[in-house]
C-alpha cells in the first residue's frame, strides 16, 4: 500500500462520519456488491449516531478511525475491554476502499493495542452465514471458540435465521 494512512481515536465530532462508514460497510452503498455487506441477512441500519455516541461514552470502549491523506475517515473499529480478552467490533471499511489493506491495518492496530493493555487474546463475533468473512479472520489467525450467540439488534431486522459465532486470536507478546 503506497497511501499514507493513520489511525487515531474517534471523537464525538466524528460520530456522523463513523456512523456512515459503518452503515455503508455493513449494508453496502446502493448498487454495491461489497463482500462485507450483510444486507441480504439484516434489514435496517447497522448503527445510529446515538448508539455510536453511547459506545464512545462507555469507559471500557475505545473507537479508532483510519484516515487517508485528505483526512477522510475510510475505516473504523470498536475495542471493548472485557475481563479476559479485548473485544473487536464494528470493524468497518468504506466499500470504495476495500481490498486496499485498511482492514488489515485496523486489525494490526487492534492486536497491538491488546498487547499494550496486557491482553493475551483478541475476540470477535461474526454472523455464522458470513463464510467469506469468517475465512478472512481465520487467515488472520482467528479460530472459532465454539461459543454461539443469538442475533439481537433492536435497530435492525433479521431477514434470515442466523447466530453470531465467536472467534479468538491468541496474541504473542510484543
Amino acid at each position: 500500500m503506497n497511501r499514507l494512512l493513520h489511525i487515531q481515536p474517534v471523537t464525538l465530532n466524528d460520530v456522523p462520519a463513523i456512523t456512515q462508514v459503518v452503515n455503508s460497510a455493513y449494508q453496502g452503498e446502493p448498487g454495491s456488491k461489497s463482500w462485507t455487506s450483510e444486507s441480504h441477512l439484516v434489514a435496517g441500519q447497522r448503527t445510529t449516531e446515538d448508539l455510536v455516541r453511547n459506545l464512545l461514552q462507555q469507559p471500557a470502549n475505545t473507537m479508532f478511525k483510519c484516515m487517508d491523506e485528505q483526512q477522510n475517515i475510510v475505516g473504523c473499529m470498536l475495542l471493548e475491554k472485557k475481563p479476559h480478552t479485548l473485544y473487536l467490533g464494528m470493524l468497518s471499511v468504506n466499500p470504495n476502499e476495500q481490498a486496499s489493506g485498511i482492514g488489515k491495518l485496523l486489525l494490526e492496530h487492534a492486536e497491538n493495542t491488546a498487547r499494550e493493555l496486557h491482553y493475551t487474546s483478541l475476540t470477535i463475533t461474526v454472523i455464522d452465514r458470513r463464510h467469506e468473512l469468517i475465512d478472512w479472520y481465520k487467515r488472520k489467525g482467528f479460530v472459532p471458540t465454539g461459543k454461539v450467540e443469538p442475533f439481537s439488534n433492536a435497530s435492525s431486522k433479521a431477514l434470515a435465521d442466523f447466530s453470531f459465532v465467536e472467534l479468538q486470536k491468541v496474541l504473542r507478546p510484543l
